[in-house]
């Protein structure tokens, strides 16, 4: 049996603790795949019970540690960077918490991203969690990979701000448990307005494109 205290007692620099950073991030994985089993399932009631039982047992474990204030993919509690912060390595890395990429974020799926070449490069193989039709991605959940893949491609092109409008065309179904790539680049900026284009592909087909407009805060525009 664990020992638990009742009063949440963490200093924010543990949260950046590498052994501490690494066990979230397993964790997090780990609730991955009971998100997978659970809607691979078609378990007795016994062994559903207790599963429901170790669940709330370590939501337990957790709850006394609980961070308030305003989440952000950035950080636990909103602070940190901002979007016109210098940004350099994988979307990953200074999203941590997003839930497309954020290898802290359970719902996070796993989604790759990097850049080269002020271009943006992906890899997923979704599982059946985010199915829609048999066999293929919910078109919803192309959007959403979709808004994050262009969104890092303005960030890493120096044009960071928020979705302004994404328009998605769905050219043929994007397969689950399949490896999909993508890529993103921008077309060109105008003013505030980032104008960035995106694909996905399933081997050599191309099964989904979007165009989206990032937009700066006023606060970026007037920087020098």
């Amino acid at each position: 049996m664990v020992d638990v205290p009742h009063e949440r007692d963490v200093e924010r620099d543990r949260r950046d603790d590498p052994v501490e950073h690494r066990e979230t991030v397993e964790l997090a994985d780990a609730i991955r795949g009971l998100i997978d089993a659970t809607r691979l399932s078609v378990a007795p009631a016994g062994a559903l019970v207790e599963a429901r039982r170790l669940v709330v047992a370590a939501r337990g474990l957790l709850d006394p540690y609980r961070v308030e204030g305003t989440p952000a993919q950035a950080s636990i509690d909103g602070a940190g960077i901002g979007l016109g912060a210098p940004l350099t390595g994988e979307p990953a890395d200074y999203f941590p918490y997003s839930p497309i990429v954020g290898p802290r974020n359970p719902v996070a799926p796993p989604i790759r991203l990097w850049a080269n070449h002020k271009r943006v490069h992906g890899e997923m193989a979704l599982g059946a969690a985010y199915a829609g039709p048999p066999g293929l991605v919910h078109g919803g959940v192309i959007a959403l990979v979709f808004d994050e893949l262009l969104g890092a491609c303005a960030i890493v092109n120096e044009a960071p701000g928020f979705t302004g409008t994404l328009t998605v065309r769905y050219l043929r179904g994007t397969p689950v448990l399949r490896p999909v790539t993508m890529e993103a680049w921008v077309d060109r900026i105008e003013g505030r307005k980032t104008f960035v284009t995106g694909e996905l592909y399933a081997g050599d087909h191309v099964t989904a494109t979007a165009t989206g407009i990032f937009i700066a805060a006023a606060h970026q525009a007037s920087k020098p």
